[in-house]
């Protein structure tokens, strides 16, 4: 796994549209590093947020970049209209959304206020327990989200994604989930 200055030098150098294709080149963990520091090198707030539309949903562990993300999405969506910018399956979903829309996430206890939610429940909940790995303390979130306080939407893994400001959530609620048994060799999420 490279560190963040590992990930820095390989971009260090390469113009804009370089360091753009050479996203693919990461794997999906670093990627979500190398994807904040090509947004924050972006030169417009259009090429921001077309970075994030184009990579977000195939970038994992985003956590830790979330305050990053989301500041660079809050200041991008306030220049640029997103949805303008989204493909048209993407907008098409957008625009089917309501004025506040009920959100759903799956998270371990403690991530509750992350930027990935989805429309559907039953997503959600798969995420509580882990997808890549088990969560400790699976927890699934409910909240509402005004509409205008979504960054990015993606359904390509049908998934009914929705990116969202977490300072902007309301009647957020939790529940436990109980966790499901582990097969031998897997990670837990530590």
């Amino acid at each position: 796994m490279l560190t963040t200055d590992d990930i820095s030098d390989r971009l260090d150098g390469l113009t804009f549209t370089e360091a753009v294709k050479e996203l693919g080149l990461f794997n999906s963990y670093e990627r979500t590093t190398a994807m904040v520091l090509v947004m924050a090198r972006s030169p417009t707030a259009a090429d921001r947020l077309r970075v994030f539309l184009d990579w977000g949903n195939v970038c994992d562990a985003p956590w830790w970049n979330r305050s990053s993300i989301a500041d660079m999405l809050r200041q991008a969506c306030a220049e640029v209209s997103m949805p303008d910018l989204l493909n048209p399956a993407d907008r098409c979903f957008y625009d089917a959304l309501p004025r506040v829309v009920q959100v759903w996430r799956g998270c371990e206890q403690g991530r509750e206020r992350g930027l990935s939610w989805t429309t559907d429940r039953a997503i959600a909940a798969e995420f509580a327990q882990g997808k890549r790995c088990r969560n400790r303390t699976p927890t699934l979130v409910r909240a509402e989200i005004p509409k205008q306080h979504i960054l990015a939407v993606f359904t390509e893994r049908q998934e009914s994604e929705i990116v969202l400001d977490p300072r902007r959530l309301r009647r957020l609620g939790a529940e436990r989930q109980s966790c499901l048994p582990l097969q031998l060799g897997e990670p837990i999420l530590s």
